[in-house]
């Protein structure tokens, strides 16, 4: 399995390049004493059998490290990709993200966005039929778990302190990351010395898949999920269903849905809008509906606050 190079490739010798970015990634971080580029080892391999090779943006708050080191996020951006979109400035953290990782800066936690996309070229998946994806939620999850063993290893953070956090299609990457059934979880988890994961959460993901997988997927950590009741990409109700089975079993795991949301409820920009482009959703070909509702986001990340503050103490 992938995972069991994980004790020397990923735990024990996690490479590591650092390169700071230039002052206008900063502008859009406030809260980030410094963004830097970084690069590490998925779980994953390539076609030539080599760990993929993955790069990223760590960013850190203003406020010093604390005894131990600073509690982390791992945030895993959705089908649009890291990146931001605008002209000549392909290479900076996209807008959404950074005002995301503000909040999470604001309260003392170091966030973590690796790049499943960049490094395997592919720009978006928005666009691109579920079929025909050559990089899936289910293939990120040892992205996931290659950013949780390269954060333990630095000497800034607090190893037993990181959550994952994700958005949309980051948001499906979150449960496979965490599915305790899963043999390559189950092998990264097994290693001697590896980090865990403290908590979870998952905005608007794909739920479809652990749904069917019934006990043959259980979450290893406390888990929320947030979704629009309205979202016509990743609908509710199979969240909602995941929910109440998982949650009959004993796990710690809740399912937020939102009024009047689509969508990105939580995107601190935009507006509401259809996308003819997307391919994929509830009507597939009829395009699906994004935006934010303030007054939902608002809701939402008070609730995910407290989650991460009460999870990632010390």
């Amino acid at each position: 399995m992938a995972a069991q190079l994980v004790s020397r490739r990923a735990l024990c010798c996690v490479a590591l390049a650092v390169t700071t970015l230039a002052a206008p990634a900063l502008a859009a971080v406030p809260a980030a004493r410094n963004v830097d580029t970084v690069t590490f080892p998925s779980i994953d391999r390539d076609a030539a059998g080599r760990n993929v090779a993955l790069k990223g943006f760590v960013l850190l708050p203003r406020t010093p490290a604390p005894p131990g080191g600073y509690p982390a996020v791992i945030a895993l951006h959705g089908c649009g990709g890291l990146h931001s979109m605008r002209r000549g400035h392909e290479q900076e953290l996209a807008e959404r993200l950074a005002l995301r990782a503000d909040r999470y800066l604001s309260d003392g936690f170091a966030v973590l966005f690796p790049d499943s996309f960049g490094p395997r070229g592919v720009r978006e998946v928005c666009t691109i039929r579920i079929g025909d994806r050559t990089v899936t939620s289910v293939r990120r999850r040892l992205d996931a778990l290659g950013a949780l063993a390269y954060l333990a290893h630095r000497s800034d953070i607090a190893a037993q302190r990181i959550a994952l956090v994700g958005w949309s299609h980051g948001g499906s990457t979150v449960l496979y990351a965490i599915n305790a059934r899963d043999p390559d979880v189950m092998a990264f988890a097994a290693t001697p010395g590896a980090p865990t994961f403290r908590a979870a959460v998952a905005f608007y993901p794909g739920c479809r898949g652990p749904l069917r997988a019934g006990e043959r997927w259980e979450p290893v950590v406390p888990t929320r999920i947030h979704v629009g009741e309205l979202d016509d990409w990743t609908p509710a109700q199979p969240c909602v269903e995941l929910g109440r089975a998982v949650a009959a079993r004993g796990a710690d795991f809740d399912v937020q849905t939102y009024p009047g949301s689509y969508h990105a409820f939580d995107s601190p920009t935009g507006r509401v809008m259809h996308r003819d482009d997307v391919p994929n959703g509830v009507h597939p070909g009829s395009g699906v509906t994004v935006g934010p509702n303030p007054q939902a986001r608002a809701v939402a990340n008070v609730r995910v606050r407290a989650f991460l503050r009460d999870r990632l103490a010390p």
